[in-house]
């Protein structure tokens, strides 16, 4: 098992943010995998501005 200091800072992220989700769903077991993946496509998500060098998407609705 590799040691958490040399992982990946995107890694930690999504691993983070994979709990988080997991304790949002109540702590289910058997769908960790359903975690790290929803987390994974967050984090992308998250990354997709700042790799293109363009500004985040804004919401444009008028009221």
């Amino acid at each position: 098992m590799s040691d958490q200091k040399d992982e990946h800072p995107q890694a930690a992220r999504i691993r983070e943010r994979a709990y988080m989700i997991w304790e949002r769903d109540g702590r289910p077991d058997g769908h960790a995998l359903l975690h790290w993946v929803k987390a994974r496509e967050e984090v992308e998500a998250e990354d997709q501005p700042a790799a293109s060098g363009g500004a985040p998407a804004r919401n444009n609705t008028a009221g």
